[in-house]
Parts: structure tokens; sequence; C-alpha cells
């Protein structure tokens, strides 16, 4: 063992622990099923030479003949330097995670239908479960989650029953965990379905699928599987215990799970009162079957990102801004469309154009599309009882602002009418704006396709594109590591590939609106989601059992790359410091929701500055989960010394004109 390329004495460790794990020619399991067999013993090291030797007496009687002989696995875990464990996690947090492998015998003469990179995409590099427990050795793919089967093995039973609990009876899950998890609180029924063995890929499917928020379609394979669907979706796989680890047994029509429960996918009618456990999907499902086999029912990946494995909708079907210019009040804008795929073509593209306004050299929009009229010509009204946004449009509809000058299959030409903000443009507070597209592409059963949604900067002034005006500090890829494609899993697919796309309509102007004390700037909105606050938190009935469970489980999820401060999960390498706030606009802060018998109490709508909306998504979202009204209070106190934290009123947005206006006169 070294550390830093120094010889490591185990017993400086916080942790080291062996163990072996036998190899059937088909499964990591002991026969008959029995305990892990640990190997930990006496540990001997040398100084000099780093060797560490393990002595151990046993009257395991596993180990009476020589582990050289058996196929298997050695494997040593541990840590040092240790931490923290993530809260409401099996997550230990360590400095220097520790692991070997050596296989015995013949080997292990299989590589795992799984990638390590695949978990890599959401979790942290290298991937450690658990936080420390090494998943590949060495760089070495055919050693990926080897490591892992001293306990996830074949033949033993897994216990995590709140897991399936959570998604078919989450009344019973309540009962489960008050019970400190005792089965005598189930019958021999209910028992029975929960039941079931903690390999890799129940392990994995059930916690993903049931427990943990996962930011895609569990449908979405290839994220862990990329490159090997053709090992994972055969007929040996098409069988209950496969489907029951994603899916919800029964699902419950109270807590809206019954849809994609197994009891409403396999109706009794056609599939009979089939046995979970011993069922054979391919008896039926064969290739070539008039029923469909496994690849025909689950191809793998997500149909409304893929077109096909390994090409999606927005690599092949492509949208551009192509030419755009104004004259007098009125400008032009010209788009079009390339690419087939999937049967689907962009000629049958249906363009949504959305125009934002920057204000005071800025970033940010000082008019955005959310501002509405009424169509039926009553003029402006808010955004809650609106019927047409100002700064939005569908290409060949009716509207006040915009009109469609010709359209044709994958090109169009627009125009949107600027004289309402004419004296802005002519004083200089307004000199550019972004012209973004989202792009409505349906496939034959009417779903739509995700598409990336372009956008580019104009200068009013020089009446031509600026595209380097604007440097987004977010890598979009980042973010599709774990959404794998933007906007499919919470808002709708053809808002992808564009994080200034997001922000036209995620701007400092507005409150959170479903997050207590957030802005809609994308900064504080997006920063307090993966903080795990909870949205429309007046909405939920805290004196509903399951309610209050499901807040508390989701207030308390660590985000998935085993911490917050891990800004370059998402922001590109220097790009996270304190905003400059000559570069941003004052923006404002949603109020409290009314909610009994919490510390923080009643807050209005507040108006600050860049760096309490940036930090604020973060720090507020803690304090608003822990209820912890003096640390909200100190870190409000604290913004407001550092910047400036104005009530916002009765007529909030009056009082960030205001505010907008005074504070960014200090930048001329």
């Amino acid at each position: 063992m070294e550390m830093n390329g120094e010889p490591f004495d185990p017993a400086d460790a916080d942790r080291v622990r062996m163990y072996f794990v036998p190899w059937t020619g088909t499964a990591f399991q002991y026969e008959p099923a029995d305990d892990r067999m640990a190997l930990t013993g006496d540990m001997t090291f040398d100084s000099t030479t780093g060797v560490v030797t393990s002595t151990l007496t046993s009257d395991d009687s596993r180990l009476a003949s020589s582990l050289d002989d058996m196929d298997g696995a050695i494997m040593v875990y541990g840590y040092d330097g240790g931490v923290a464990r993530l809260p409401n996690s099996r997550v230990q947090q360590a400095k220097y995670p520790i692991g070997g492998l050596l296989e015995t015998g013949d080997g292990i003469d299989e590589v795992s239908a799984a990638n390590v990179d695949g978990c890599e995409k959401c979790h942290s590099v290298p991937f450690l479960k658990h936080g420390y427990y090494v998943t590949q050795v060495n760089d070495d793919p055919t050693t990926d989650f080897i490591m892992c089967k001293a306990c996830h093995m074949e033949n033993t039973e897994g216990g995590h029953y709140e897991w399936q609990l959570l998604v078919d009876d989450p009344v019973k899950a309540i009962e489960w965990y008050g019970s400190d998890e005792d089965t005598s609180i189930f019958t021999a029924e209910q028992l029975a379905s929960l039941e079931y063995a903690p390999t890799l890929m129940n392990d994995v499917h059930m916690s993903h699928a049931m427990e943990f928020p996962y930011p895609q379609s569990m449908s979405n394979c290839i994220v862990c599987h990329e490159g090997k669907l053709d090992v994972i979706l055969t007929e040996d796989n098409f069988n209950g215990p496969t489907c029951k680890s994603c899916h919800p047994v029964t699902g419950s029509e109270e807590y809206g799970t019954a849809e994609t429960g197994l009891a409403t996918l396999l109706p009794a009618a056609i599939h009979g009162e089939m046995v979970l456990e011993t069922v054979d999907c391919a008896a039926c499902h064969s290739d070539g079957s008039a029923f469909g086999d496994f690849e025909d029912i689950h191809p793998g990946y997500d149909t409304m990102i893929y077109a096909e494995e390994g090409l999606k909708y927005s690599d092949a079907i492509v949208v551009t801004i192509d030419d755009a210019s104004i004259t007098g009040n009125e400008l032009t804008i010209e788009l079009s469309a390339s690419g087939t795929a999937g049967g689907l073509d962009s000629a049958d593209i249906v363009p949504e154009v959305l125009i934002g306004l920057y204000g005071y050299d800025t970033k940010d929009f000082i008019v955005n599309g959310h501002d509405r009229y009424d169509s039926s010509g009553n003029g402006v009204i808010s955004r809650s009882d609106g019927d047409l946004p100002k700064g939005a449009y569908e290409v060949g509809t009716e509207h006040a602002y915009f009109e469609t000058i010709s359209e044709a299959a994958g090109a169009w030409t627009v125009t949107h009418d600027l004289t309402e903000w004419a004296d802005l443009i002519a004083d200089g507070t307004i000199k550019r704006l972004e012209i973004g597209i989202i792009p409505m592409l349906y496939d034959a059963e009417d779903e739509e396709v995700s598409l990336d949604a372009p956008s580019r900067t104009f200068d009013l002034t020089a009446n031509d594109f600026d595209d380097d005006y604007f440097s987004p500090i977010v890598d979009v890829e980042k973010c599709e590591n774990c959404h794998d494609a933007l906007a499919t899993n919470y808002h709708s697919p053809d808002r992808g590939g564009s994080i200034v796309v997001c922000r036209l309509c995620h701007v400092t102007l507005s409150g959170g609106s479903h997050l207590e004390l957030q802005s809609r700037s994308i900064d504080s909105y997006v920063h307090a989601i993966h903080s795990m606050q909870a949205f429309d938190i007046g909405d939920i009935d805290f004196e509903d059992e399951v309610e209050a469970l499901h807040y508390e489980h989701h207030i308390g999820f660590p985000y998935p790359t085993h911490g917050i401060t891990n800004c370059e999960s998402c922001h590109i390498e220097g790009t996270y410091e304190v905003p400059d706030q000559s570069k941003s606009l004052p923006g404002a802060l949603s109020g409290t929701d009314s909610v009994e018998d919490r510390n923080i109490g009643d807050l209005p709508v507040y108006i600050t500055g860049p760096a309490a909306r940036a930090c604020g998504g973060c720090h507020r979202a803690k304090l608003i989960t822990a209820d912890d009204a003096n640390g909200l209070a100190a870190f409000n106190q604290h913004t407001n010394m550092g910047g400036y934290l104005i009530e916002g009123g009765s007529d909030y947005s009056a009082t960030l004109g205001t505010a907008i206006d005074d504070i960014m006169a200090n930048f001329p």
C-alpha cells in the first residue's frame, strides 16, 4: 500500500477490509447462499517496501481449500481521511479511497453489462460506490463493478423494501420505517412480493427508479449500458425480476404511480395470474413474435431523445437563425431547418420564436417574453392571467407583435414589432436582443421529440449579429451528463441545447414562483433545485404522512456529484466567482408560502443583487429546508450589508424598476 508514492501502513487508515467472492461461471454467489466471506486478518507492514501481509486464522470451512484454486476475486476496501457521511445516504465522504482486486483460480470470464463511466456522468470521477468503494481498478473496464460483488451477490436476500413500498404502498412504507424494518408487519403475500436478490442490477435500478429523483427516463438504458444494449436486451433478461427492478408491481392510484405499475402494464385479462418471480416473458415475446420481443418493447433508449441507438434527433435535425435586420422598429428574422432522423423531417418543424431585450449592457433581459397581452384586444395583462406572450410567437399564428412573412418547408421569415420599446432603444437602455427558436416536431404517436433550441444575439445599433456578446458560464454538455437532453423530464423537449434559451424565460424580473425566496433567474432557480429545495411547499399537506414523507425524502437527497460545492459539475472552470454587478441586473426574490408551525415565518418579496441571487440560490435553499430562522436572517443581513435587500412592497415590479434605474446608473 502506498499514499502519494510512499509506503502506507493500513493501521493508520480509517478503515480497511478484505473479502472474497466466488464466481460460479455465471454468477457471483455462494452455493448455498451464505454471508460474505470476510478475509480481514492481522496485518503487518513493511515500511521500506510498503508490502502488507494479512494473516487470518479462521474456522470458516469455506477457507479449508486454497483460494488460488477457487474462481473468484479477493477484494480490499477502505478509506483514509474520512470527512463525513452525507446526510440521509449511504455515502461516506473521504479524501483517500483504498481499493485492490485479485482474481483467483481461472479468473472471471465476464465483463459487466454496465459501464462505470455511465455512473460517472452523474456521480464523482472516479466513481466510488458509497463514497469510497472503487468500482474500476487501474482504469481497466474489464474490472467494472467486480469490487461491488462482495455485497451485491445473486442468491442472497435484499432488505431495502422501502424502495418498492414508496411506489406501491407509501402508507406501508411509513409503517416499515416506524417498525425499525420488522418484516412481521407484512402478510406472507406482501413479503413474497417485496423479496428480491440484492444484485447490482436490482439495487441500482430500484433505488434510481423508486427512491432517488432520477433526472431522466429510466428507459434510457444507454446511460449505464452504452455499447452493450445487445447484451442486456436479450430473451434471458426478459423476465419478471428484471421488469420489477424498474417498475412498481401495482403502483398507487392515489399517489400517481399506478400508470407505470406492472399490474397496469400487464393486465390479468391478457397475462393471467403470472408470478413475477418465475414468469418467462420470452416464451411469448420471443424474437419475431407478433407481441414484440424485449428490444421492441424497450429499445434501450428514450425515444423522445433518440431516433436510434447512438443517434439523437438533436444531432441529425438542426435549426439555425440565418439572418436578421431592423428597419425602423421592425425586426425581420430568417430561420431554417435541415436534416432527417427516425422517419421525421425537419420540414415538419413548427418553430416558436422568442425575443428578449438586454438591458444596460448586461447579460440580463429588461424585457422578456413572459409579459403578456390579451389577444381579444384588451391590452397588456399579467402573466398569470395572460393569453399570449409579447416575446414568444408560434410561426403561422395571429399575434399583435409578430407576423409570418413567408413559410415554406424548413424555411421561415417572421417580423417582430419593437415600437413599444423604441424609447428604451433610443436612449441606449436597450442595445441588443436575443433571438431564440423553440423547434416543435412530433412523431407518429404525436409525441414531441427532443431538439436543440438555438439562439443568437442581435446588435440593434450595428444592425448585425453580435455572436460574441454573451458567453454562458455553464457547459450544456455537463447538464446533459445527468439529463441527457435538457428539459425532457421537466419542461418540453424542444428546449434543449442552450442555457441562453433557458434564460429567455428565467429572468431576474420575477420571483421564483414555485420556489420560496428565490428569483426566477436561472442562477437562483437552478441552484435551489439542485440544493433540493422543494417546489410549492405551501401546497403540501403535512398532515398527510405520505406527503410529509416525500417532502423529507426530497430535501434530504444529496446532490449526485456528492457535494453541491462541486461547481464545476455544471460550470466552466473559473466562471463561478462573485458575479460582476455591472453585467447583471437587480432581481426579485419571491416571498414565502403560508406554512403552519414553521420557524422562518412569513417573508415578503425582496429586491436584491446578482450575488445574493446566485450564491443565495444554494444558501437560502439549505436554510429554508433546515427551517433555520436565525441562519436565514443572518444570511439576508449579510447580503444586505454587502449589497442591498429591499422589500418589494405591494407593487414589487415598480420597486424593482426603480432599483434597476438607480443601481445601473452607477455603471455608465
